[in-house]
């Protein structure tokens, strides 16, 4: 796995193969970036879910300000921990947490632009009603899930503004009333 762009352009992402762990594909996060390309720059970013790290290394490499990467699993953690090492990044927090229990973090509030990829037999809904009553008004998020799975279109005052569908793999974005 490659950064597909930016600083980091070509540089290889460490993962391991596991039954777990599901890297974002490449068409994906193609798609993801070339959406949010005017909004990364500069942007506090939350890779949610992070597994290895790829959202938020791409970017890192792209020119967000920080990213913050949350993910519950030891491994994952680990994973993106080599990666950023390799890579020499300052503006990195890595957080070995629950989802949800980031959430109640006062980092929430700072989050510009959101990549949640939670596993497929995540109650994301549900969450998503959590999420967006605590993050800040002007975030932009989008959401990997299974494409047999339907989000709500609109939660607290965020609402859907566009899905695109990769095979089995579906992406949404959400973006406040003021948006």
């Amino acid at each position: 796995m490659r950064i597909l762009s930016g600083s980091l352009k070509n540089r290889s992402i460490y993962f391991e193969k596991d039954r777990f762990l599901r890297p974002t594909r490449n068409i994906v996060r193609k798609s993801f970036f070339d959406t949010v390309q005017f909004k990364v720059e500069g942007a506090i970013f939350l890779d949610l879910f992070a597994g290895t790290g790829s959202i938020g290394i791409e970017a890192l490499s792209r020119g967000a300000k920080e990213v913050f990467f949350v993910d519950s699993s030891p491994k994952s953690v680990d994973i993106i921990s080599k990666n950023i090492g390799v890579f020499g990044r300052d503006n990195v927090h890595i957080y070995k947490i629950d989802a949800q229990r980031f959430l109640y973090t006062p980092y929430i509030d700072r989050i510009d632009l959101a990549y949640i990829d939670p596993p497929y037999s995540f109650d994301i809904n549900a969450f998503l009603k959590i999420f967006f009553q605590r993050a800040n008004s002007n975030i932009y998020v989008c959401v990997e899930h299974k494409s047999n799975v339907i989000l709500e279109d609109k939660f607290c005052r965020f609402f859907k503004i566009k899905s695109k569908k990769f095979g089995k793999n579906m992406l949404d974005y959400f973006e406040g009333e003021n948006g």
